[in-house]
């Protein structure tokens, strides 16, 4: 039993232990093969249940990929808000980095370079997983910026770029962890001094 699978207990109604069991299977599934040797029919063997069942919730592979990545706790990332929008995004981006670095990060790689060639599937991606973490961050970037701590004129979409950008291009390429120690802090530190305020330049006489 998977330490997912432990977490959701005993008593629970037929329909839903087998949409766990599904779910279960096809993370397995994803972290053993990737996204594409991933079939409908491995999740059906490896979960016990019947194909028909899996289309009845899931129409194709990549809604079921996307939402067994989604299950509890794989890609649960919490969102803080205290009193420093700064501390807030070192947060933040630290649990990606931590997530990304484990079993979780390959599913995504996975997911990301085969929907270069499944445009349905990388579509489903950016809907459940990239657009909902980036509002995050412009959420705690305007923050920030109403509260003084970044510059009022900050670009909020170049900074939720580039604080990405480098998140997967140690995902997809590989050149260096992404657990790294220190490394997630030098960045953001590096990025957040183009946008904190800048100082009141002394009038010459």
């Amino acid at each position: 039993m998977t330490d997912k699978a432990a977490m959701r207990g005993p008593g629970r109604p037929r329909s839903d232990q087998a949409r766990d069991a599904i779910l279960d299977a096809a993370f397995q599934l994803l972290e053993e093969n990737g996204l594409e040797r991933f079939t409908i029919e491995g999740v059906a063997a490896r979960s016990g249940t019947a194909k028909n069942t899996i289309y009845r919730w899931w129409p194709g592979k990549g809604g079921l990929a996307m939402e067994a990545l989604l299950a509890p706790c794989e890609l649960g990332v919490p969102i803080p808000h205290t009193a420093s929008a700064v501390a807030d995004l070192r947060a933040v981006l630290d649990g990606i980095a931590h997530s990304f670095a484990g079993a979780t990060g390959r599913v995504v790689a996975s997911i990301v370079l085969a929907g270069q060639n499944d445009p349905s599937t990388l579509k489903v991606y950016h809907e459940k997983v990239v657009n909902p973490r980036r509002q995050h961050l412009r959420n705690i970037i305007e923050r920030g910026k109403r509260n003084g701590e970044f510059r009022p004129d900050l670009h909020v979409e170049t900074m939720v770029e580039a604080m990405y950008g480098a998140l997967y291009t140690r995902l997809l390429i590989r050149f260096s962890p992404l657990d790294e120690p220190g490394w997630m802090d030098r960045h953001i530190s590096q990025l957040l001094e183009g946008a904190l305020p800048r100082p009141l330049c002394n009038q010459r006489g």
